[in-house]
């Protein structure tokens, strides 16, 4: 895919991430919640089990040496595993066993390589833009609770989130359906839509500042509004309807902030992701810059800045006191894209070089990129070639990383020896 390809589509690079200014956004009602708030009580762990640690096999294993190339000669590469989709923003895998699974933005969960539908909810997902099924995660307890959540803009234009039961053969009980949670949204773009459960066990979910430009609705610096935030609740709770307030989140007794909010200060956080403790996250910028944060999952109440700063540097003001905010680990200008796409911390066996390097791309420019502190940032794009339009990124059941193309293509990505 040649970079003039990219440049043709890069119209609608809006579609997903509100890279740019939009006064187009329909006013609508400030975000409020459906559901009764439930705050659980803080538990600890005996580590002391009584149960007896096998004895170690008299046998040991053969050990293999794998001799490790330097980034620099890494051959990389995208092999398409996957095309046809419609609209694919988000490759899972499924903690049940069998075939990864793509989400389709109009609103339907299906398998890679069979293409059976596991869920279809288009009539009740508004398409278009940046909205749509967003989002998908299964409950770190599915072996035995069968718990998925979706997250999806409803009829009324407002954030939606629904639990489902999944069937043994790997489809979702539509009858199960369940509403978690709902969040009004005063426009129709910086949905935000990714939602991943973290290390301890929560739902975390990232909410876009409402829409707009120049944070329109003054929404991403308060901490009492579900929106420009990074939000933590705990699901599928025994005795909880709905959902509970964990015991640590920082308002949890909702006086100066709402109890779900942890982070604030984010403009559209696209996609975001765990590796162990950390959280990174790719905010899409307004005008002029991308960036990708990391923070610690258990440092809560922090603020990533929006809108005093975009990126590392000062936006409502020519002077500003970036001090108090998280500064994002890397970033980059519009000479590079538009919108950038969040990914993860690679962390498979086929190519050992590459652990510890989160991967990202961006709508627009199409290119694969890494960082870490210990190689800093690394642009791939002398050994790979551009994506039309990356959407998402996924781990699949393999461990290996994903690109996805909204135009429709999944890739793998891989490595010449």
């Amino acid at each position: 895919m040649m970079l003039g390809r990219l440049l043709a589509v890069s119209v609608v690079a809006g579609v997903l991430a509100g890279c740019s200014t939009d006064d187009s956004s329909s006013p609508g009602t400030a975000p409020v919640l459906s559901t009764t708030t439930t705050t659980i009580a803080s538990t600890t762990t005996d580590s002391s089990s009584s149960t007896t640690a096998p004895e170690a096999s008299s046998t040991t294993a053969p050990q293999t040496t794998t001799t490790l190339v330097p980034l620099s000669e890494l051959d990389l590469r995208l092999a398409e595993v996957a095309s046809g989709f419609d609209a694919p923003l988000l490759l899972a895998a499924h903690p049940g066993g069998g075939e990864d699974l793509i989400v389709e933005q109009p609103g339907r969960i299906v398998r890679v390589d069979s293409r059976d539908v596991v869920l279809d909810i288009r009539s009740d997902v508004v398409y278009g833009g940046e909205q749509g099924l967003l989002g998908l995660a299964f409950h770190p307890g599915f072996e035995s609770n069968r718990l998925a959540y979706v997250n999806y803009i409803d009829g009324s234009g407002s954030t939606r989130i629904d639990e489902f039961e999944v069937r043994d053969d790997g489809t979702f009980d539509v009858g199960s359906r369940k509403l978690i949670i709902r969040i009004g949204q005063p426009a129709r773009n910086h949905n935000g839509g990714m939602i991943a459960f973290g290390p301890d066990g929560y739902l975390w979910i990232g909410m876009g500042d409402g829409g707009g430009s120049n944070d329109r609705y003054g929404q991403a610096q308060r901490a009492d509004t579900l929106l420009g935030a990074m939000l933590r609740i705990a699901v599928g709770v025994d005795g909880v309807d709905t959902y509970a307030i964990p015991p640590d989140n920082p308002f949890v007794d909702g006086d100066v902030g709402a109890p779900e909010v942890v982070w604030t200060g984010l403009r559209n956080p696209w996609r975001f992701s765990f590796d162990e403790s950390d959280v990174w996250i790719a905010d899409v910028g307004q005008n002029q810059i991308e960036e990708v944060n990391v923070a610690s999952a258990a440092v809560l109440s922090q603020n990533f800045g929006w809108p005093v700063l975009e990126g590392m540097s000062c936006f409502q003001s020519a002077d500003c006191d970036s001090e108090p905010y998280v500064s994002p680990v890397t970033e980059f200008g519009r000479d590079r894209g538009c919108s950038v796409t969040g990914g993860y911390v690679y962390r498979g066996k086929a190519i050992p070089e590459l652990d510890g390097e989160y991967f990202y791309s961006d709508y627009c420019g199409g290119f694969l990129a890494s960082y870490s502190a210990a190689s800093g940032d690394i642009d791939w794009s002398d050994r790979v070639e551009p994506v039309a339009n990356v959407s998402s990124f996924g781990i699949g059941s393999d461990g290996e990383l994903y690109v996805i193309s909204h135009t429709g293509t999944v890739y793998r990505l891989e490595v010449e020896r």
